[in-house]
């Protein structure tokens, strides 16, 4: 049976939090593609089919990964659920394709203000929206999407259903094997995104990018 949804994951130096949660994936999802962009060159498990495992040569950052890995999703699927590397979901392949298929939206995120670990997209929409790369490498990618989502009155709903089952916050910056240097441009893309719309999130002035005409 052939899913209407695959599964995106972009990873960056924690291959000991994603690779046992990829375990967890295989046993939960295994009809289901799996694609992985790895932004860190690591050791990641595997299995023999519906298992797609693209290593960068450079940090692709947040944004670039998740385009990336739409991108090919959108070849053979309508939707993609995209998670990150420092969750597991705790769902299995039947549910998120119900669950999908009976979603007439765009966007379906987990019940979190500040960020898309746990999302599903759908292809007409990611047909006209991109994520910006100008983000790079992590931070406000997620504000500004759903920003264009919500002036271009796009379908976003927050559910339950895609809460993390684990979710251990900041894994990729923690002390433990992380990367410090993945907070360093923050201040830099919170001006960005000031910039970009006129005030901080929830404070947004323009209604076009740049205030442009």
């Amino acid at each position: 049976m052939k899913y209407s949804f695959a599964i995106g994951i972009p990873t960056l130096n924690r291959a000991d939090l994603l690779n046992p949660t990829l375990l967890k994936y295989f046993e939960d999802f295994p009809d289901v593609d799996i694609f992985i962009v790895d932004n860190g060159n690591q050791n990641i498990f595997s299995r023999k089919n519906n298992f797609y495992l693209h290593v960068s040569k450079e940090n692709y950052g947040v944004a670039k990964s998740w385009n990336y890995l739409c991108f090919e999703i959108f070849k053979n699927h309508d939707y993609a659920l995209i998670l990150n590397d420092d969750i597991y979901l705790g769902a299995d392949q039947n549910l998120v394709n119900d669950f999908a298929k009976g979603q007439c939206i765009d966007l379906v995120k987990c019940q979190n203000d500040f960020h898309l670990c746990s999302f599903i997209l759908s292809k007409t929409c990611f047909q006209e929206f991109k994520f910006d790369e100008n983000f790079y490498p992590a931070y406000f990618e997620d504000r500004d999407f759903m920003r264009r989502l919500a002036l271009s009155d796009r379908q976003v709903m927050e559910s339950c259903f895609l809460n993390p089952e684990i979710f251990i916050n900041s894994a990729t910056i923690s002390e433990n094997g992380g990367d410090p240097n993945i907070n360093k441009n923050f201040e830099e893309l919170a001006h960005l995104y000031i910039n970009k719309w006129g005030g901080p999130p929830g404070l947004e002035k323009f209604s076009t990018p740049f205030d442009s005409k």
